[in-house]
């Protein structure tokens, strides 16, 4: 039975098969008891007979617009929660040194030796998992005569970045309870930050880094000013020292990342975009005044401006390189391995430091230049970098127009088989004859060598005689000379003589 009269309910049946790509359309009929099946036809009649807006026209920009939106109202959630959750902390903390508690609540404590040392050893491995179970042992213990230790196992503790939420609330906590923490949390990271050298690991940097700052942020660390000062001279150092190598650039991202907006006073370029879309209202937490928020802002952009430069001239010598090994592979038709490995070391350099890169550059709301592209070889050409399609065959399509000139430079002919054997004949005796020729003259110029060397070996014997007779004469002449010179003496003596004795 061919219905005529299309419900609402039709529709809606027929849009969800269309969306599906399907043909056929199938309505089962109670009295008959048996299946329609509807061709294109029939669909066509219900699309152009369905109401407007049925067609379902623009549904994926309205899907994605809600997406958006979505995402935006979660992000404001997200960000109005966090934000709240800051400021009561910070708060708390600011506020805890008017409300330690008294003496004689830590005498209702456990002060045993054997638990607080226990608790000390915990904390040098501490982990997110382990929360729950260190906060009832901090809450039980009386750790008064063990500060000390337990700033020294926090701050040395083997850290995960996902463990440092952790580390945060167990110094809240000791901060509220201890007066003394504090102090001795800003001694503790001034000796590990002001004096950073190159043997200091990038993960202990990082951890130390975001810890200082986070204790800024939520107020644990009381002395503002001398916190903000180690700080601003922990990063300023880093500036200076680090503009060439990067090495701490991983510990400057993630102290951006999880600090950037309340000491920097920037957002990341994310949000900023989300806010300005769907004018969002975000609060963050006012822990300097603006204008000491731009003296780290300008540090930070000063440090991701060599991070950029260095960024571009790495990324300059990878393109020279793939270029270079893509020309030897060209002319040679392999690219060597100490090449290859070259390359590829440059290559992991170049990923490392570019998603490093954007990710500063994006959390500081800077943008990067426009790299050329790495794609320098063509889809139907062979990859130089890689050693299987280095060492193998380039392939002789690229290398010859067809077969005809691949065999004429390829394979070379035995002119014994062309040339008549007579004229072959002749050609080798005249070749023999002239070799032979060749061959008398060499050995004609090897004697005449022979012989002026012999010649000269004997005008330098001649030479050395006379040299040896003309020595032998010269010592005669000075032997005689010195003779007349003897006589003359004795004769003017015997002269003197005479004289002294007339005058007597």
């Amino acid at each position: 039975r061919r219905v005529s009269v299309y419900t609402e309910t039709d529709y809606t049946h027929a849009e969800s098969l269309f969306t599906q790509k399907l043909i056929t359309l199938t309505l089962a009929t109670e009295a008959e008891g048996h299946t329609l099946a509807y061709t294109e036809a029939d669909q066509a009649l219900a699309s152009d007979s369905a109401p407007t807006g049925w067609e379902g026209e623009g549904d994926d920009d309205v899907t994605a617009t809600e997406e958006d939106e979505l995402k935006a109202i979660e992000f404001e959630r997200s960000a109005e929660a966090k934000y709240t959750e800051k400021v009561t902390q910070r708060q708390l903390n600011l506020d805890a040194k008017a409300h330690h508690p008294p003496d004689s609540f830590f005498k209702t404590l456990d002060s045993s030796v054997k638990k607080n040392s226990l608790f000390v050893k915990k904390l040098s491995s501490l982990t997110e998992a382990s929360r729950d179970k260190l906060v009832q042992d901090l809450n039980s213990l009386n750790l008064t005569k063990y500060i000390e230790e337990v700033v020294s196992a926090i701050c040395g503790a083997k850290l995960k970045m996902q463990d440092m939420n952790c580390a945060i609330h167990l110094c809240s906590l000791l901060h509220r309870r201890y007066s003394d923490f504090s102090p001795l949390l800003l001694k503790t990271l001034q000796s590990a930050l002001l004096n950073l050298t190159k043997d200091d690991k990038v993960s202990r940097v990082r951890i130390e880094l975001r810890l200082l700052g986070q204790m800024l942020v939520l107020g644990i660390i009381t002395d503002q000013k001398e916190g903000f000062s180690l700080l601003h001279n922990t990063l300023h150092n880093m500036v200076i020292a680090d503009k060439d190598k990067l090495e701490f650039l991983p510990a400057v991202v993630s102290f951006v990342k999880h600090c950037g907006e309340d000491i920097l006073g920037v957002r990341s370029t994310k949000n900023r975009q989300l806010i300005e879309q769907y004018n969002i209202g975000i609060q963050s937490v006012k822990v300097l005044p603006a204008e000491k928020q731009h003296i780290f802002l300008d540090l930070l952009k000063e440090y991701s401006s060599a991070v950029i430069i260095t960024l571009v001239r790495l990324h300059n010598r990878l393109l020279k390189c793939l270029k270079n090994n893509k020309k030897t592979l060209l002319m040679k038709g392999e690219v060597s391995a100490e090449k290859i490995e070259h390359s590829e070391k440059l290559s992991a350099q170049h990923s490392k430091l570019l998603m490093n890169a954007t990710t500063l550059a994006e959390l500081l709301d800077i943008t990067i230049p426009d790299l050329p592209s790495l794609q320098i070889l063509e889809e139907d050409e062979v990859d130089c970098n890689s050693p299987t399609n280095a060492s193998g065959d380039f392939g002789d399509t690229n290398l010859w127009e067809d077969e005809d000139q691949k065999t004429f430079y390829r394979d070379i002919l035995d002119l014994t088989g062309i040339v008549p054997q007579i004229l072959y004949k002749k050609d080798k005796a005249k070749a023999d004859q002239k070799l032979k020729e060749e061959e008398k003259k060499e050995e004609e110029k090897k004697e005449e060598e022979k012989k002026e060397g012999e010649k000269e070996e004997t005008e330098e014997k001649e030479e050395t005689e006379i040299t040896e007779e003309s020595i032998e004469e010269e010592f005669k002449k000075l032997n005689i000379e010195e003779e007349d010179d003897e006589d003359e003496e004795e004769e003017e003596v015997v002269v003197t003589e005479t004289t002294q004795n007339n005058k007597d």
